[in-house]
């Protein structure tokens, strides 16, 4: 009985011994899984790989989350394209004209608008949609009359200056914070922009007229920019609640851009006729630049507050001087170029914010 019982006894000890052997080699495989990165060495190509992925990956992601941003620098690019067409168009096409062709390109988008969502539209959004249409349209052909009396990167530079006044506001309206950081930035902005428009009652100069007439321009962009701010909050009350969308938002100023500019080319009886085949180009160049900034503005707004979104678009005031530098001749004093540089510096400063 001994015999048959030990034999038993042996086979059970062996096989717990190899369930044992077994597990401690499957643990010894999962450590190892686990710890490959750690057991390779540095130099791994291998490793290397997986390196540069997770790096690029982090790039992507970071870019998609911020994506706001360059929304809105897409934006700033197309608003300082637009102006310095218009300051190149200035001699021989009004600014009226230019304005009204711009909103017959701004209806283009008609083929894109979230109709099922416009189902759950109140009357409050429907208010705050033609708000958007029409501040935009006014603001925009205040810049556009500006450019008629200032220089190109003058005009722009003031009527394109979001931060401040829509920071400002978005803070009383909208509630949205403001911290320090944000106000040495619009200090360094507002500098800047006096220093760029150079107001006659401080600065002077030797010519009356000629400073005058940058004077007036300043003003009628002032204007302009007042309205983009209006323009600006109405865009982000939308956001906010939920039915912002860029295709409608670009319908409704295309429908003030062709109404306001009509009834001043009515009024004035005037139609200027291109005279070359680069004109005929350059004006529906500018309707295409201001509606694929708008959309991407309006893209921004749904991803950013009002105060990254309004500093980052002021990339386009230096834009501007390069493009009236190139295209226009202007060539900016020193005083505007340092301004101009104040301003472009808080732009970069928001967004390593």
């Amino acid at each position: 009985m001994d015999r048959l019982v030990r034999p038993c006894e042996e086979d059970r000890s062996k096989k717990r011994t190899g369930d044992e052997e077994v597990e401690r080699l499957l643990e010894r495989g999962g450590n190892s899984a686990d710890n490959l990165s750690e057991k390779r060495e540095p130099d791994d190509p291998i490793q290397q790989k997986f390196d540069i992925s997770s790096a690029v990956l982090c790039l992507l992601s970071a870019i998609y989350r911020r994506r706001g941003i360059f929304y809105a620098i897409a934006a700033g690019t197309a608003a300082g394209l637009q102006m310095a067409i218009v300051g190149w168009l200035r001699s021989s096409i009004s600014p009226y004209q230019v304005m009204f062709w711009r909103g017959i390109i701004y209806l283009l988008p008609v083929f894109f608008i979230s109709w099922e969502a416009g189902v759950d539209y109140t009357v409050a959004d429907m208010i705050y949609y033609m708000g958007v249409g029409f501040f935009n349209a006014l603001g925009i052909l205040l810049g556009f009359v500006s450019v008629q009396f200032a220089q190109v990167g003058n005009a722009t530079a003031i009527a394109f200056n979001l931060p401040i006044p829509a920071t400002i506001v978005g803070f009383f309206v909208l509630g949205e914070a403001i911290t320090r950081y944000d106000i040495l930035l619009f200090a360094i902005n507002l500098i800047g922009v006096v220093l760029v428009s150079k107001p006659p009652f401080i600065f002077g100069g030797e010519d009356d007229s000629m400073d005058f007439n940058e004077f007036l321009g300043a003003m009628i962009a002032v204007a302009g920019l007042l309205c983009l701010v209006i323009m600006v909050i109405a865009s982000r009350k939308l956001a906010y609640r939920q039915h912002s969308d860029p295709a409608l938002s670009t319908i409704t100023p295309g429908v003030a851009s062709v109404f306001l500019p009509a009834m001043v080319l009515l009024y004035t009886q005037t139609w200027d006729r291109p005279s070359t085949l680069l004109e005929m180009l350059a004006i529906p160049s500018a309707g295409i630049c201001g509606m694929i900034g708008n959309v991407f503005f309006i893209r921004a707004l749904k991803l950013e507050s009002v105060s990254v979104v309004s500093v980052t678009v002021t990339i386009s005031i230096p834009l501007s001087f390069l493009l009236g530098l190139v295209m226009v001749q202007e060539i900016p004093d020193l005083v505007s170029v340092l301004g101009a540089n104040l301003v472009f510096a808080s732009t970069c400063g928001c967004l390593f914010k």
